[in-house]
């Protein structure tokens, strides 16, 4: 109610609102408030980052049961559709193969802090949203933030909450 910042606070309402997430944990949903906060006026590659990485996300979206022998696509579909590009901008291949890229995303039960289990992680060639290689979950977020789509998408969501519900 009373802050310096209602502008940071407001911003950080939004980004509880379009990634929208759901733990038992109230230290994980803090953890990622506190992301929200302390990162949601700056970059949106790294507020994207470490959004994906937190516990509370990788819990709610199902990635730490993504592994090598049996991909998880809760993830990857989400972070696309809901988070990043929006219904229609990629195909049932793409969400595949972006869940191939994000096997090994976990994190230290004791610390909260995100791990990369390499053992876990499938290192195959994977095509992508048109391209071609041994990505990773960071490369595949890279990707999904070089598409023009994906700043519509965004742009869109913030005049949607800021200005008016019908885009000009």
């Amino acid at each position: 109610i009373d802050t310096q910042s209602q502008f940071a606070e407001k911003m950080t309402l939004f980004w509880h609102g379009h990634f929208a997430c759901r733990d038992r944990s109230s230290f994980h949903l803090q953890q990622l408030n506190n992301i929200h906060r302390s990162l949601g006026l700056g970059n949106f590659r790294d507020l994207l980052m470490a959004v994906s990485k937190s516990p509370a996300m990788l819990i709610f979206l199902n990635n730490q049961q993504n592994k090598k022998q049996h991909p998880n696509e809760n993830f990857a579909r989400e972070l696309m559709e809901l988070f990043t590009m929006g219904r229609g901008n990629y195909t049932e291949q793409d969400v595949k193969e972006a869940a191939r890229a994000f096997t090994g995303w976990s994190f230290n039960f004791q610390t909260s802090e995100f791990v990369f289990k390499k053992s876990q992680h499938d290192t195959g060639i994977k095509t992508f949203l048109g391209q071609k290689g041994n990505f990773t979950g960071d490369e595949i977020i890279s990707i999904i933030l070089e598409k023009k789509v994906t700043a519509q998408f965004i742009s869109q969501k913030l005049y949607k909450y800021f200005v008016n519900y019908t885009p000009n």
